[in-house]
């Protein structure tokens, strides 16, 4: 495609591309070059390549020099290398940029507007954003600037909420990177699979039931001491997605619907796609083994994306208070069993359909 972008990490090579860049925006009368690490303020590009460089390894906001740790790009477009944006990820966010700023700034040049690449632009840097590891991206623009909401929206901005300050109103959208499916279409060691799912409305339970048959696999998950194998072929996962819940299980059972594990995710919210059940996955996880063992997973992520303010505190607590929950019945008398007799029931009616 003649419009096709790539994102290119700024060099010494750039440099004649990226002062015409600036002074296109300067003979446009536009002082402010947003998602550009400060390059409409550095005289010396040289010296803004540096800085740039510096931004991938720190550690902290330098309020001295008034520098984040950040990713910068160039959008060039492959047909003719010409420098079309640049687009910043910020990958720790402190209180203004929680409120007004967000993970994700970027600028088109004048002359290349109107033609959906800022669109095309953040698309690339979310793929990016997630090798970072981001999981939640926080994208702000100002109200009145509908065609950035636009942008943001398609590449599914979820408006949280407006904030307004003496001269402006701030919209900011939540981008999550941590939607997991239950077809598991994310996962490369599953090379061939099967899927279907079903609609539940029965007095134990409401909601989606999955069923997704591994039928072949590039190499098995083995997990704890004793290499308990949780993927392999011909295995089953049996999702759970219950309606108006923070959390949903996986049932995971092996070639012979054996259960290995019931995997519960704590989620921000389940939600459904062209018939595929989906969870906005909130790192934490607990995991309950058929002779009574629980293990709780992935607290130091939890603990980090907060600490990054990728999750709120509300969202926090929420996920503790979930996985709480779920503990304590777990350790109740006869849940185990339960739990069991209710897998094997779904079980039997998915694949029956």
């Amino acid at each position: 495609m003649k419009d096709e972008l790539e994102l290119v990490f700024p060099t010494e090579e750039y440099i004649e591309k990226i002062i015409e860049f600036k002074d296109e925006f300067i003979q446009n009368g536009e002082n402010i070059i947003y998602g550009s690490g400060g390059l409409d303020k550095e005289e010396n590009v040289k010296e803004w390549l540096k800085n740039v460089k510096d931004d991938l390894t720190r550690k902290s906001y330098n309020k001295e020099i008034g520098r984040f740790p950040a990713a910068l790009y160039l959008a060039i477009r492959k047909n003719d290398k010409k420098l079309i944006g640049i687009i910043q990820i910020r990958l720790k966010l402190n209180e203004y940029l929680l409120n007004y700023g967000g993970h994700i700034g970027d600028s088109v040049r004048p002359s290349e507007r109107n033609k959906g690449y800022s669109t095309k632009m953040i698309s690339l840097a979310l793929n990016e954003a997630r090798k970072l590891g981001i999981g939640n991206v926080l994208i702000v623009c100002y109200k009145e600037n509908t065609a950035s909401a636009k942008t943001i929206i398609k590449n599914g901005g979820i408006l949280e909420n407006e904030i307004n300050d003496e001269s402006n109103i701030y919209q900011r959208y939540w981008i999550t990177l941590k939607k997991k499916y239950a077809d598991a279409r994310n996962k490369d060691d599953i090379l061939k699979r099967r899927f279907k799912n079903i609609r539940i409305d029965k007095d134990n339970f409401h909601g989606n039931i999955s069923l997704l048959t591994i039928k072949e696999v590039k190499k098995e998950w083995r997990i704890d001491v004793e290499q308990r194998c949780i993927l392999a072929n011909n295995y089953n996962w049996l999702g759970f997605y219950p309606d108006g819940k923070n959390y949903c299980i996986t049932a995971m059972l092996d070639d012979k619907d054996n259960i290995v594990e019931w995997y519960f995710d704590m989620a921000r919210q389940l939600g459904e796609e062209n018939g595929v059940p989906y969870e906005d996955d909130l790192y934490l996880d607990v995991v309950l083994v058929p002779d009574g063992r629980i293990n709780v997973l992935d607290e130091d992520e939890l603990e980090a994306a907060y600490n990054r303010k990728e999750v709120s505190k509300k969202d926090y607590d929420m996920a503790y208070e979930t996985a709480n929950k779920i503990i304590k019945e777990a350790k109740g008398e006869g849940y185990l069993k339960r739990l069991n007799d209710f897998t094997k029931e779904y079980l039997k009616i998915i694949k029956d359909v």
